[in-house]
């Protein structure tokens, strides 16, 4: 589709159509805007892990045992990451709301108010030989409403061979207001992808701004559109894997998994 296409979330939460590190884990983007380098540094930090002395204390965990560890790095030699694995044949009844997943939940110090200008980044890597889901969505890295139930105000997910971006808010919340496929997830495997967000949120769209780098290049932007739920004020940040639909629709895989490198929260 052409231009700002526009796709429902499926009840159950799928897609419904479809700092002290350097190199591979360097945090500072080389950005394609050189604007963007000059904005990135105004912003404050609110938080920042690189994984090397295990999970820090604060953030939370919603897996089963196992599912989420701290590993070498297996592209850089020196470096930790998370390793975050799930497999269909687990039982994830005791897991948050029983729904398949392996995800953290980043601490009261990341937490997304309306009105504020945040910058997040992250990495991401696909390990080589990963099996593509073509059936369904598995989100990676998501800003979740707070205490409200729903989908997920912004998402970035995989289908296929495919990343993809959405959000929402405002009073429909149970239609993406936004969002986009990006090409190519099966070219990054067995590599580090950097990400950043620029997250202005606003319930009402009209001070709204949502902006996601890939590798320093400009993949996604959407302003003026309602990217929070209304009245939200501790919307919070979760990295893993969410596979809602694993259990109950048609799948290509077994298991998945993927790694996370350095994060960082700013904000001004």
């Amino acid at each position: 589709m052409n231009g700002r296409f526009v796709f429902r979330w499926i009840a159950i939460g799928i897609f419904g159509f479809l700092f002290n590190v350097v190199n591979a884990q360097d945090m500072s983007i080389t950005w394609s805007d050189p604007q963007m380098t000059a904005l990135a540094s105004t912003y404050d930090k609110l938080f920042s892990t690189t994984w090397s002395g295990g999970i820090d204390a604060g953030i939370g965990v919603q897996a089963n045992a196992g599912d989420i560890v701290v590993v070498d790095d297996p592209v850089m030699a020196g470096r930790k990451a998370i390793r975050v694995q799930m497999s269909k044949s687990e039982n994830f009844s005791k897991i948050a709301n029983g729904v398949p997943r392996a995800e953290l939940i980043f601490p009261k110090a990341v937490r997304f108010s309306q009105g504020p200008d945040y910058l997040l980044r992250w990495s991401t890597l696909i390990p080589a030989g990963f099996k593509f889901d073509a059936k369904q969505a598995v989100i990676v890295t998501q800003v979740h409403q707070g205490e409200w139930t729903g989908g997920p105000t912004i998402a970035l997910a995989l289908q296929g061979n495919r990343y993809a971006i959405s959000e929402r808010g405002g009073a429909n919340t149970t239609t993406v207001s936004a969002g986009k496929w990006l090409c190519c997830a099966d070219a990054d495997q067995g590599k580090w992808v950097n990400w950043a967000l620029r997250y202005v949120a606003d319930d009402s769209g009209h001070h709204a701004s949502t902006q996601l780098w890939k590798d320093g290049h400009s993949v996604f932007a959407s302003q003026g559109t309602p990217n929070a739920y209304i009245g939200v004020q501790d919307a919070y940040l979760k990295m893993g894997l969410y596979k809602a639909g694993w259990n109950t629709s048609p799948s290509d895989v077994s298991e998945v998994t993927l790694f996370f490198g350095p994060v960082s929260v700013s904000k001004k």
